[in-house]
């Protein structure tokens, strides 16, 4: 998804951002490896407006109106401000996996949060993008 304070097209292209400001992640996280690798297969180097630390400090630089980010569409919840496009095709994947050996108890808390994950999960809908496996 892209992240922008204007809205933009129903869906762009990756190669449509060739000449837009990005925030970035910083180096280290996962998204801007994504970011960097899906950019070199659409055929350009992005050109980096600001780095943000964490989620919230490069949606924070986008809602202040330095550039536009990609982000999974589910960092978009609950930012109004924001305005969400979905690439056409998004080249942009991630797993997000909860595991644990079979042979160990899980702590309370980790029992908690598994609870609370699949319980929210199997709620559904899920964001645009996000689908359970399994």
């Amino acid at each position: 998804m892209v992240a922008s304070v204007e809205p933009m097209a129903e869906r762009l292209n990756l190669a449509d951002l060739r000449d837009a400001p990005l925030v970035m992640f910083r180096t280290g996280y996962d998204l801007r490896d994504a970011t960097l690798e899906a950019c070199r297969r659409a055929g350009f180097t992005p050109r980096y407006a600001v780095e943000g630390g964490e989620m919230d400090a490069v949606l924070a630089f986008v809602e202040a109106g330095l550039g536009v980010a990609l982000v999974p569409s589910m960092a978009l919840v609950n930012r109004p401000l924001l305005h969400a496009t979905p690439l056409v095709t998004p080249g942009i994947h991630r797993t997000i996996a909860l595991a644990h050996r079979r042979s160990s108890v899980l702590p309370h808390a980790a029992q908690a949060m598994r609870a609370t994950l699949l319980a929210h999960v199997a709620a559904g809908p899920l964001p645009v993008g996000v689908q359970a496996l399994g």
